[in-house]
């Protein structure tokens, strides 16, 4: 989008002010700009939208995820009881 912006700043400091309206690269990078800010947009949403649904997703299995570390850790002392182990 940086990139964008810098490309139509500079096709708008070069363009001759009394033929700005007829300038068809001007118009093309501010149709291109204008698309590529729509497709972000639209992709900033999508992705906020799948943050939230992995962040719920993850909460579900954090439960989970604790009593296994547990069972791990219990495991893993018990080598400090019995050799065998």
């Amino acid at each position: 989008m940086d990139r964008l912006e810098e490309e139509l700043l500079q096709t708008l400091s070069e363009a001759d002010p009394s033929t700005i309206l007829e300038n068809k690269e001007l118009i093309d990078k501010l149709d291109i700009t204008k698309k590529t800010s729509q497709e972000i947009e639209t992709k900033t949403e999508i992705a906020k939208k799948t943050e939230i649904e992995i962040n719920t997703q993850r909460e579900i299995y954090r439960g989970v995820a604790a009593e296994g570390a547990m069972l791990y850790f219990l495991i893993i002392t018990l080598n400090v009881v019995a050799h065998m182990y």
